[in-house]
């Protein structure tokens, strides 16, 4: 199995849509002259500068902002799922992939601080993928108890990210452009997108898209193949970008996938597929654990789409994969000596929707911890010819 290079391969990926990077190439302050983006902000001429930020990414770049803006910022409400403090921000930790009573107080804190802003401040809002339920306030009759039920009954349901945000934005007094109306402030949103076709609409259930602050793409799944690719041209015979809009059921995903694995095999030595974007799953057992990108490495071996030169690797890119503490798996043709020698069948997992016991048991899970980014998945083919 060529493990190592998957890695890298993958972190390489990763670093280019990692905070620093992000807010490095977007943020910087020389004395009082502040450029966000394309804007340069004058701090003698506005009263009070702000900083907030909502998903899983948010900690991680407002951690940043404070290493280069500092005593600077007058405040602001930051809200993710990574544990820690900021030093000039609240920092309010929430419940991701479902909705809980953490996100409808982290709701009211933002509506809170947001309305003490006045026209003469200015304010940088941090969006990321998760931030849907992570800040939640549902509309006037609808209770938070009903609210989580519909959420939670979507989530195991397959449905597509984009109705479901849609479903959101229905029921809720804070998305599709509805915290926005709470500021009287200037700012500018910086967006890490986490959906296929980087569509502000959908990213985050759009808390603050209603035209009234200019939105600014600065990570998605292209710019991180994009880097991948970078890295992996010069040792390898074919290196390719397949899509960045994967957005099947994982079944037939993992046909596509592997149609172009026997594409490419006829063709090349050496080469490396990448594939991202984001597909669904369908929970079969309550009592699994796992999530699509296990699901996909595992349907990709039982598929018969690996021969003894091929690795794959299909992860996350925020290091979280369903209900599990791996972000995704690997496979490779050694893995049918493995589950030989313990006697497993692939089969009952995935039909148990339980591919994290799975991949575990051979030890080919991929465990990398909260990344502090999200840009959807990783799935990355491997093939180095006969040594």
């Amino acid at each position: 199995m060529y493990k190592e290079e998957l890695e890298k391969i993958y972190y390489k990926a990763l670093k280019k849509v990692q905070a620093d990077s992000i807010i490095q190439d977007n943020i910087s302050l020389k004395k009082d002259i502040l450029k966000v983006v394309d804007e340069t902000v004058n701090l003698k001429k506005i009263d009070n500068l702000y900083i907030f930020g909502v998903g899983k990414a948010a900690y991680a770049m407002a951690k940043e902002c404070e290493k280069i803006i500092g005593e600077k910022i007058s405040g602001g409400v930051v809200v993710s799922t990574t544990k820690g403090k900021l030093k000039h921000l609240t920092h309010f930790t929430s419940t991701h992939p479902e909705v809980t009573k953490k996100s409808e107080k982290a709701a009211n804190l933002l509506f809170e601080k947001s309305s003490q802003l006045n026209k003469n401040d200015y304010f940088i809002f941090l969006l990321s993928g998760g931030a849907s339920a992570m800040i939640e306030k549902p509309i006037e009759g609808l209770s938070l108890e009903d609210f989580i039920k519909g959420s939670s009954a979507l989530l195991t349901s397959g449905i597509d990210i984009k109705a479901l945000n849609t479903i959101r934005k229905s029921i809720s007094q804070i998305k599709g452009g509805k915290l926005a109306n709470n500021f009287k402030a200037k700012g500018k949103v910086l967006v890490l997108s986490d959906v296929i076709g980087d569509d502000l609409n959908i990213i985050g259930s759009a808390p603050m898209n209603n035209g009234k602050f200019k939105h600014h793409l600065v990570g998605n799944n292209k710019i991180a193949l994009k880097e991948a690719k970078k890295y992996c041209k010069n040792s390898f015979e074919k290196v390719d970008i397949i899509t960045t809009t994967l957005a099947k059921d994982s079944e037939k995903a993992c046909s596509y996938i592997s149609k172009k694995i026997k594409e490419y095999d006829k063709k090349y030595k050496k080469f490396v597929l990448l594939f991202g974007g984001e597909t669904t799953t369908t929970v079969k057992s309550k009592n699994g654990y796992g999530g699509r990108n296990q699901e996909l490495a595992l349907r990709l071996f039982i598929n018969d789409s690996i021969d003894k030169n091929i690795s794959i690797l299909s992860a996350g890119s925020d290091g979280i994969d369903g209900r599990s503490d791996a972000t995704g798996a690997f496979v490779d043709f050694e893995l049918h000596k493995k589950i030989k020698k313990l006697n497993l069948n692939p089969n009952e997992f995935l039909d148990n929707s339980d591919s994290n016991t799975f991949f575990k048991k051979v030890g080919y899970d991929f465990v990398t911890g909260i990344t502090g980014t999200n840009v959807m998945d990783f799935i990355i083919v491997l093939k180095k010819g006969e040594e």
